[in-house]
């Protein structure tokens, strides 16, 4: 029971830290090539160059914007859950009650929905980004530079897709941490199980002498 009891300390930690790394990566989102993307609009949010049929230009800084929100929401929402694991007792109690099983059951099942959700929508962002015409973006930036010559000005552009990975990587955690702690309800529910059994046993022997 002592190295479940010490797993699952670890563990409700872990789902916290977690939750404020996926808070994090939501205000870290629209960072890198997005920001560099984002240099490319004008007052009005309309794109300085104007990308080909089929192909995003950079208003989908813009666009992209409701799904950096939900992912801050989501993130703030992993640390509740987490909180609820504390506040429930999940992290000490050498038994577990109705409210832990709740509390358990939110966090967990909750932490998969929102990731998976976040993982899927990510995905299509990410294709979207791809899709951005990076040939125009270029451009842009090449006549721009070149119309000032001398001056100081820094190409902003970049198809990196970091800002996405990191993502696969973050939610990821977020669902095996997820089935993590569901494990660990398993187990702490046969270890009591269990310690029952001998008390039964012990008490009945003890009837017996």
């Amino acid at each position: 029971m002592k190295t479940q009891m010490r797993f699952q300390k670890y563990l409700c930690l872990a789902m916290i830290i977690l939750g404020a790394i996926a808070t994090l990566y939501a205000f870290c989102y629209c960072t890198g090539s997005m920001v560099k993307l984002g240099q490319t609009l004008d007052n009005s949010f309309e794109s300085f160059f104007d990308a080909s049929d089929g192909k995003y230009d950079a208003t989908l800084y813009v666009e992209i914007q409701s799904f950096n929100n939900l992912l801050m929401y989501f993130g703030i929402a992993m640390i509740l859950l987490a909180v609820l694991l504390y506040i429930t007792s999940c992290n000490k109690r050498r038994n577990y009650y109705v409210s832990n099983y709740v509390a358990i059951g939110l966090c967990a099942g909750g932490n998969i929905v929102m990731s998976v959700v976040s993982l899927v929508l990510n995905g299509i962002w990410r294709s979207k980004f791809l899709n951005v015409d990076f040939v125009e973006w270029e451009a842009y930036w090449d006549n721009r530079i070149a119309s000032r010559p001398g001056a100081n000005i820094v190409k902003q552009y970049s198809e990196s897709t970091a800002a996405f990975d990191i993502g696969f990587v973050v939610y990821i955690l977020v669902i095996l941490a997820s089935v993590a702690l569901i494990l660990n309800l398993v187990w702490k529910i046969k270890l009591m199980q269990g310690e029952k059994k001998l008390l039964a046993n012990e008490n009945l022997a003890g009837g017996v002498v």
